[in-house]
């Protein structure tokens, strides 16, 4: 025979039973209730749903998101600087034939280019993409955007590999403003008495910066002529130091007069990569107080 204390554990155990399996779909019902389409304006505390009936309802994300690369061909000038920085060398460049009046080649660049009537422009291999963002923040003419274009997928790694003439950003859509930054943080120093005198590198610069005049030392009696830098359209792609055959050039770093130009310019305050020069205004962030 039972006791009354063994008799009301069991039917407190059952009840909590019971509360277990009931009270969990009674919440997921009125859940359901609140959240379905047309209903939960009627019903009191309904709201709309946070999901989305994908893939017939497409999600439109913020504008910084980085999806499908995409590369405005006025602005890029073909410095190769966004293949250096890759993280995962995924971006190649492409030598692609162009007429000799072609919009693409304004403003003159490269002056092997010119000569030989082709302009430099990336291709990007997705599959081994990490979507970092690196190639967008180093450009120096923000010639790199990303779309919101996110369906990347497919069925061979082969197509995966984006040409550059897929990634190129339509023309109507671009607005040809001409930014040059020099966002590395570096500038090619010269080192007099190794230079031979080439113009390799006055012919490879994608930005114009280098003029040959004479130098110091004499070759046959004659002057051998050296590269001299305008720092102020250099955009530290380090293009002369990588097709210097004597390895007379070299980067140096060089200090940053703003953090400005970090920040993508065609969407001002919306992608901030560097977030410890944005002043804070929470009070645990303050400096303490000099003693």
């Amino acid at each position: 025979m039972k006791s009354q204390k063994t008799e009301g554990k069991g039917t407190a155990t059952k009840k909590r039973r019971r509360g277990g399996v009931f009270r969990p779909i009674l919440v997921t019902l009125k859940q359901a209730v609140q959240t379905a389409p047309l209903i939960h304006k009627i019903v009191p505390g309904g709201r709309k749903p946070v999901t989305f009936l994908y893939p017939y309802e497409k999600l439109e994300s913020y504008q910084s998101y980085r999806g499908q690369h995409t590369i405005d061909w006025f602005k890029c000038i073909g410095c190769e600087l966004c293949a250096k920085v890759c993280p995962n060398e995924c971006i190649y460049f492409e030598f692609i034939k162009v007429e000799k009046d072609s919009p693409y080649t304004l403003p003159l660049r490269c002056k092997t280019d010119t000569m030989k009537g082709q302009v430099r422009r990336p291709a990007v291999d997705v599959g081994h993409c990490l979507f970092c963002g690196d190639c967008s923040e180093f450009c120096p003419t923000d010639a790199w955007m990303f779309t919101q274009d996110f369906e990347l997928a497919d069925y061979t790694r082969e197509d995966l590999f984006y040409h550059a003439d897929e990634l190129r950003k339509p023309d109507e859509l671009s607005d040809k403003k001409q930014v040059l930054l020099n966002r590395q943080g570096d500038e090619p120093i010269l080192d007099v008495d190794v230079c031979i005198g080439c113009a390799r590198c006055d012919r490879e610069c994608p930005t114009g910066c280098i003029s040959m005049t004479q130098g110091p030392n004499l070759r046959k009696g004659k002057p051998i002529h050296i590269p001299e830098f305008n720092y102020t359209v250099c955009i530290g792609c380090q293009q002369c130091c990588d097709v210097c055959p004597v390895d007379c050039l070299y980067m140096q770093e060089t200090t940053y007069k703003s953090m400005d130009q970090f920040y993508n310019i065609n969407f001002p305050g919306e992608a901030k990569p560097l977030e410890e020069w944005v002043p804070r205004k929470s009070p645990r962030y303050q400096m303490p107080p000099k003693r």
